[in-house]
């Protein structure tokens, strides 16, 4: 018997705003939206201008799921994660 696979909870920004994630009918009340590893990777080498962008790409994701009947719950300090609920 197989068991079914839980759906995941971290999502990446890139991936909700380029239409890839589609979380009608989500299960859970609770995700994580981070950035991917190498827009990570690309912000420890860009410093100040690098981190704004990886914040600015977190928080289009974030408005982006607002419209859809998301909430934000909180930014962590570093601007590498952000967490929602649906509501």
């Amino acid at each position: 018997m197989t068991v079914p696979q839980r759906p995941p909870r971290l999502f990446i920004a890139d991936d909700i705003l380029a239409g890839r994630v589609r979380l009608d009918g989500y299960p859970f009340r609770y995700i994580i939206i981070g950035s991917s590893p190498t827009r990570a990777l690309g912000t420890a080498f860009g410093g100040r201008t690098g981190a704004n962008q990886m914040l600015d790409m977190i928080l289009s994701a974030v408005e982006f799921l607002e419209e859809r009947g998301w909430t934000l719950v909180t930014v962590d300090q570093g601007g590498t994660v952000a967490i929602m609920r649906k509501l």
